[in-house]
């Protein structure tokens, strides 16, 4: 709300200037000036940031029809449009500063870090090696399985009577089918 304000006054200031040291028609006098420069523009760019923020929030449109609030946010921004596409010089000024504020809000809070290229190459080398370890786990088919012998690669997919352990001498997690359970080499 602050930096709403404060914008809209700088604004003001700066309409002020170019208008009075540049000899501007008198569509741009003084006070038309003042006339412009409203708090309604502020309330709307702050309910903007509301709905930007907070897009599934409901609320009750003559106490009964539950309305989302992005779609408030849509019906206003097409009013502001609307309006913006409707007014003078001097008045598409005082909207356009008066959205700084919105913008200000929505590309401030924004989260840049999932778009930052070492976020990207890190999701890509995860992607990769996942990729890779789930072709490794699948035996070439292409199937996810929970079980899988560490001497043939045999899976459960492959038999219905296969049984798999894991050896309780062997170090690490290494699983072992009912023909290769007792018959292995222990890994020490």
């Amino acid at each position: 709300i602050f930096s709403g304000i404060i914008i809209t006054i700088l604004g003001a200031f700066a309409m002020y200037f170019i208008t009075t040291f540049n000899g501007a028609p008198p569509e741009f006098a003084g006070d038309q000036i003042s006339k412009g420069f409203k708090t309604a523009y502020i309330s709307l760019s702050i309910f903007l940031a509301f709905a930007a923020t907070y897009p599934n929030m409901q609320v009750l449109f003559m106490f009964v029809i539950p309305i989302k609030v992005k779609w408030l946010g849509y019906f206003y921004g097409i009013i502001l449009l609307f309006n913006f596409l409707q007014a003078g010089p001097a008045d598409r000024f005082v909207i356009i500063v008066s959205l700084i504020n919105f913008l200000v809000f929505f590309f401030g809070t924004r989260n840049y870090k999932n778009i930052s290229p070492k976020e990207m190459y890190r999701r890509r080398a995860y992607r990769q090696a996942t990729s890779a370890q789930h072709a490794a786990g699948t035996g070439g088919s292409g199937v996810i399985t929970k079980h899988k012998c560490a001497i043939c690669g045999r899976t459960e997919k492959d038999s219905d009577t296969l049984e798999f352990r894991f050896c309780s001498k062997c170090n690490g997690n290494y699983e072992y089918c009912s023909d290769h359970l007792f018959s292995h080499t222990h890994i020490v």
